[in-house]
């Protein structure tokens, strides 16, 4: 592996380092630090960033810098802002190492083997379930490992059945699952909730969406025929699946243990087990011990190179902060609040209200964390007169729904890769019919719960 480690790539681990460092010990000046590291990467990354994506970004920038010269808050918006951008970047990070030994693990073959090999429809709410399960764990990569089932599809309608039935499947996770981003993002913006007290609920959630794209899947795209077996998939074995169950629940283990171990967040804990668990598993995969520290050797540089290749995501996170900032720092939230609860004075209408409003602005090309950073920095949910733990299960759920109906979404843009699709036909006319039947089956279950907890 002769990959180039750039400047880029260096200061993009050095955020990340730090990122870890300053959970554990008080780094000086580590916000303004990692402020300026993540401008420098963005700044040295910017022309490598599609057209669209930057200028969102620059919009969003602009905002922010218009609320912190409005406000005068200028430390608070552009440094604190873009700081506080370093945990979701640092989930980026831990992920990243994971990725490769997926593609390589002869158990996670074999488990893929036995989820695209099921006969007839039964492939579809396997493939919701095995990607829910793989994506929940390994994030992208569960997703990746299944992809190969709709980019070897000839027949265009099974293969947006089939993508249909990845997308639900893997978004979902992000209900409950702390390997998302989207459960980061909502434990950050929301410090009052935990995610042991997500999860069960979260998980509800989820199931609840698989089984309502299962039914729309039957009611109203079933009537192709079933896809064949994938041909030149390994059989499936009961010690491969094992094998496969041991490799998911040792990570989760290792993540937790530090959790519990150091006090940490989540992020952060993933950040620490990253890298040695996915160096011990290419280890394990690879047995010749002299090969083993090749392949490590070689991993470790090819990791850190592709680094530069979250440019897209370091400047999406870090200009929502600082648009949040902003636009939090010019705009009253109590006069805004009053509006809302004036327009809305019900509670459920309120639920129903702000889980229709991402798809919306995930139509427009927003990615959803624009939209939860916006509304936690203006309308907080005490402002808004619903419990925290019910406005984080709002955001949990719209969070991979939203990304769905976004041309502009990572997800979007890898099932479109996959397919040979263009990306506004996904999200714009494949997605959002199921996605909607989701989003109102999912508002039912939130305002049941809100009930029940009276």
């Amino acid at each position: 592996m002769g990959e180039r480690i750039t400047l880029s790539a260096w200061i993009y681990l050095a955020i990340g380092l730090l990122t870890i460092a300053d959970a554990f010990i008080a780094v000086p000046s580590s916000a303004a630090l990692s402020a300026a590291l993540i401008a420098l990467f963005i700044t040295l990354q910017y022309k490598n960033i599609p057209r669209a994506q930057q200028i969102a970004g620059a919009v969003l920038l602009i905002i922010g810098i218009a609320g912190a010269a409005i406000s005068g808050q200028w430390w608070e918006v552009l440094v604190l802002g873009t700081a506080k951008s370093r945990t979701f970047l640092l989930l980026f990070f831990a992920i990243s190492w994971l990725q490769f030994p997926v593609g390589l693990s002869p158990a996670l073959r074999s488990t893929r083997g036995a989820i695209m090999n099921q006969p007839g429809d039964r492939r579809f709410i396997t493939l919701s379930m095995g990607v829910h399960v793989l994506g929940s764990i390994l994030n992208v990569a569960g997703l990746g490992l299944l992809t190969p089932v709709v980019e070897n599809q000839k027949d265009p309608k099974l293969q947006k059945r089939l993508a249909l039935s990845l997308m639900h499947g893997f978004t979902s996770a992000s209900c409950w699952s702390p390997f998302y981003i989207g459960m980061i993002v909502v434990l950050t913006v929301l410090p009052g909730l935990r995610w042991t007290q997500m999860a069960p609920a979260g998980a509800g959630m989820a199931v609840l969406l698989i089984a309502v794209f299962w039914l729309y899947d039957r009611t109203f795209l079933a009537g192709n025929h079933a896809p064949p077996p994938q041909a030149g998939e390994p059989a499936a074995t009961m010690r491969s699946m094992l094998r496969t169950a041991g490799i998911l629940a040792v990570l989760i283990a290792l993540v937790v243990t530090a959790i519990q171990t150091f006090g940490t967040t989540v992020a952060v804990a993933l950040g620490i087990v990253g890298a040695p668990f996915a160096m011990v598993w290419l280890a394990a995969i690879e047995r010749r011990p002299a090969a083993q520290i090749s392949n490590t050797l070689g991993f470790m540089r090819r990791v850190i190179a592709l680094f530069p290749t979250l440019r897209n995501e370091a400047l999406v996170f870090a200009a929502a902060n600082v648009f949040g900032a902003g636009v939090a720092a010019m705009v009253p939230a109590h006069d805004l609040s009053a509006t809302v609860n004036a327009l809305l004075p019900w509670p459920d209408a309120k639920i129903a209200a702000l889980m229709l409003l991402f798809p919306i602005c995930g139509l427009l090309g927003m990615h959803p964390v624009i939209v939860v950073i916006f509304l936690s920095s203006v309308l907080p949910p005490e402002l808004m007169g619903l419990p925290e733990w019910i406005v984080g299960l709002i955001y949990l759920c719209v969070w991979g729904t939203c990304t769905m109906v976004s041309p502009f979404s990572g997800t979007a843009l890898f099932m479109a890769r996959a397919t040979g699709t263009p990306p506004q036909t996904i999200a714009w006319l494949w997605t959002p019919p199921s996605v909607f039947v989701s989003i109102a089956a999912t508002a039912l279950y939130i305002i049941a719960l809100r009930h029940w907890a009276l």
